[in-house]
């Protein structure tokens, strides 16, 4: 199953799917993610393993290692192995973007590093429209 998913070891596939399973109770049960410190959370990949996922081993605060970004990023990486296309990175970017800020109130909270939505993980697919106009 890892192998399908484009992980590259069965041990990061479980941590990943502890961590989603939590991410997934929490929301279901309609408890706050925001601000949240995972119990489950994802293992990051060695340097190089999963190039994509390289920027998770940059934190090393508690918000970095233990934030909801983690997940998301493991989530955005695992629905992009499924289907580069898939609208839900593209409803993300949407929503942290319209997250309203404070000095006390940032998306930092979530453990998102800086310049996050440049990364590769988050760079959307050229749609076919776009592509014929290139």
């Amino acid at each position: 199953m890892a192998r399908a998913f484009g992980v590259p070891t069965k041990r990061l596939m479980a941590s990943w799917l502890a961590s989603v399973n939590y991410v997934r109770n929490v929301a279901a049960h309609h408890a706050r993610l925001f601000n949240r410190k995972l119990q489950n959370a994802p293992s990051r990949p060695r340097a190089g393993l999963v190039p994509v996922l390289d920027h998770l081993r940059d934190e090393i605060t508690p918000k970095g290692v233990f934030g909801v970004y983690n997940a998301l990023a493991v989530i955005a990486y695992l629905l992009r192995s499924i289907d580069d296309d898939t609208e839900w990175r593209r409803h993300l970017v949407a929503l942290l973007d319209t997250f309203p800020s404070s000095p006390d109130l940032t998306i930092a909270a979530l453990g998102v590093p800086d310049e996050w939505a440049s990364l590769e993980l988050w760079r959307l697919p050229m749609s076919d429209a776009a592509r014929a106009d290139f």
